[in-house]
């Protein structure tokens, strides 16, 4: 058991999950171990920390503001043992990485392989979620680094590095599109399309274009999964918007083309490294942000020039 409190742990994963059970489960310990501990807090306390609902566990007020201070003592204890190691000069450790699925198939493979030969002592923990949740994450203290789509305005981050892609059609070889060095939003009027749904980074950029440019896309289907959208393609089902990290591996292998999106108001996509601005990195943490630092410089240089971007001109 950590030096942190027994009872702490239980009343927190009780309340990030709003039941006994499912933080039996997480935890691994006994629920009535865990409905004990609450008890005796309670006892304490002299206040009930928790409404016992049919439907799971609610904070009260006393336990709101528990929870609160529980949750910043939890993250100053870990920025101590981070600091304490640094003190004694570890290579090992280990950390937690966030990333967003589009990372998942080639660019994290690289990135572990890479730190196995570097660092063979340090252990990433990764998460896949969500590219929404991943700030809670950081603030939490659940993670120690991620990698986000787009988190400018998110104040409570630390930007560390960014590599920019930009927004475009993929589309099968041999389409009309593929012949283009760049396209319209209009295409989509006049090609089957698979409209990316949220909670995918482009698929708020996708709505706002349809809005703007008063388009109407010839949609055939809707997907909030990249890897599925990209199967849809290939398989001749219609046309999507992407960004080239999205079909970067397929445009390589000559599987898909992409078309960049001409239409000034579009940004390119941000992939950026952050972490919580008020924590201290640990040792491994700072080894393995090194180690995105460069690999994000090397992954945009791809993003801006893709092995089958078409040399056309737009018509």
């Amino acid at each position: 058991m950590p030096a942190f409190s027994r009872f702490l742990l239980y009343f927190l994963a009780v309340a990030r999950h709003g039941s006994i059970r499912r933080a039996s489960e997480e935890l691994r310990i006994a629920a009535s171990a865990i409905d004990r501990q609450l008890l005796q807090g309670e006892k304490a306390l002299g206040a009930p920390l928790f409404e016992r609902l049919p439907t799971g566990m609610r904070l009260t007020a006393a336990g709101e503001i528990l929870h609160a201070h529980a949750r910043r003592w939890h993250r100053d204890f870990a920025d101590v043992t981070r600091q304490i190691d640094d003190l004694k000069g570890l290579r090992r450790g280990q950390l937690t990485l966030a990333a967003p699925e589009a990372l998942t198939h080639t660019f994290l493979t690289g990135i572990i392989a890479r730190l196995r030969q570097t660092h063979p002592g340090i252990v990433v923990n990764l998460r896949i979620h969500d590219n929404a949740e991943i700030a809670g994450l950081l603030d939490d203290g659940s993670a120690d680094l991620a990698l986000m789509l787009d988190p400018e305005g998110i104040r409570s981050l630390h930007v560390r590095s960014a590599a920019l892609f930009p927004l475009g059609f993929v589309s099968p070889p041999g389409h009309r599109l593929a012949r283009l060095a760049s396209a319209r939003f209009s295409a989509c009027a006049d090609e089957p399309t698979i409209v990316p749904a949220s909670p995918l980074a482009v698929a708020g950029i996708f709505a706002r274009l349809e809005a703007d440019c008063a388009v109407a896309a010839r949609m055939v289907t809707t997907s909030n999964n990249v890897q599925l959208i990209k199967s849809l393609v290939a398989a001749g089902t219609g046309i999507s918007l992407l960004s080239s990290l999205d079909v970067m591996e397929e445009v390589a292998r000559g599987l898909l083309c992409f078309t960049p999106l001409a239409h000034a108001s579009v940004h390119p996509l941000a992939l950026s490294l952050v972490h919580d601005r008020g924590r201290h990195l640990s040792a491994a943490a700072r080894l393995v942000a090194d180690t995105l630092d460069h690999a994000l410089t090397d992954l945009a240089n791809m993003g801006e020039n893709p092995t089958h971007f078409p040399s056309s001109p737009d018509r």
